[in-house]
């Protein structure tokens, strides 16, 4: 029998795992309205919170409970084990002082989209709606450009299974939500080797993004920029950032090749 049977699977450890996610989406949260969510006694409930509470991955203020601070490092040290992130931050911090937005360094799990670093250039806009984004993963990628660079490199399966999964919602005017014009698209970026997203995401955001590739030729993550559409228009868009991010893009594969650990 192999570890991986459900069989062997340790259904309280899955479940204080999901009382984490849940307190991540949510924020703090009673004990009520944990049992009303997952449909356990209160008691129950509190049993995990006090277990949780006791190694430090969540904290009690009054009635609620949250995410403790023993989970910051742990999140940092998954964060700088990896390669992409020791290849790719460099890179990430001269995208953004270079192009005056957010860069972004990005990979895929699951489907949905998880930031691995995040620079802000001098003037870059969007800081609000970029931090409400930063302590979770995005599930509809399809309207981003770091997404849709991965996504072009992804068997045409794959990406069929994450549509069925996510969706294609619309979120502005400009949001592909059809499955066949994003293939199509994806296509596309997959030839140039860049995608665009035009105000897909949010009204008055524009951004580039690039695939990055490992050594044997699969897609490990993306890097991506993104700026005000009133100053991000006619070939500075379609041109000019696409070299820089393509650019970038390019030199963290040479990184990690170079070494595997990125440093």
């Amino acid at each position: 029998m192999t570890s991986d049977t459900p069989s062997r699977r340790i259904k309280s450890v899955r479940r204080a795992c999901l009382l984490l996610i849940h307190l991540r989406e949510v924020g703090p949260t009673t004990v009520t309205e944990l049992a009303d969510e997952f449909d356990l006694s209160p008691g129950t409930v509190h049993a995990y919170l006090a277990t949780l509470c006791e190694v430090g991955f969540v904290e009690q203020n009054g009635d609620e409970y949250a995410l403790g601070l023993e989970l910051l490092p742990l999140g940092e040290h998954v964060r700088m084990q990896r390669s992409l992130y020791q290849a790719a931050r460099g890179e990430v911090d001269r995208l953004a002082y270079a192009s005056d937005g957010v860069a972004h360094l990005l990979t895929e799990y699951d489907g949905q989209l998880i930031v691995l670093y995040e620079v802000f250039g001098e003037n870059a806009v969007g800081r609000d709606f970029h931090a409400r984004k930063r302590d979770r993963p995005r599930e509809h990628i399809h309207c981003t450009a770091g997404g849709k660079a991965i996504l072009s490199r992804l068997p045409e399966r794959r990406v069929r299974t994450i549509v069925a999964e996510f969706g294609l919602p619309e979120f502005t005017e400009n949001t592909i939500t059809d499955l066949s014009e994003l293939l199509d698209e994806l296509g596309e970026i997959r030839e140039r080797g860049y995608a665009l997203n035009d105000q897909e995401q949010m009204r008055g955001i524009r951004a580039v993004g690039a695939p990055v590739i490992d050594s044997s030729g699969g897609i490990i993550g993306a890097i991506s920029v993104s700026g005000a559409a009133s100053n991000w228009r006619g070939s500075y868009f379609r041109d000019e950032l696409p070299e820089l991010v393509t650019r970038s893009a390019n030199n963290i594969e040479i990184n990690l090749q170079s070494d595997p650990n990125g440093r």
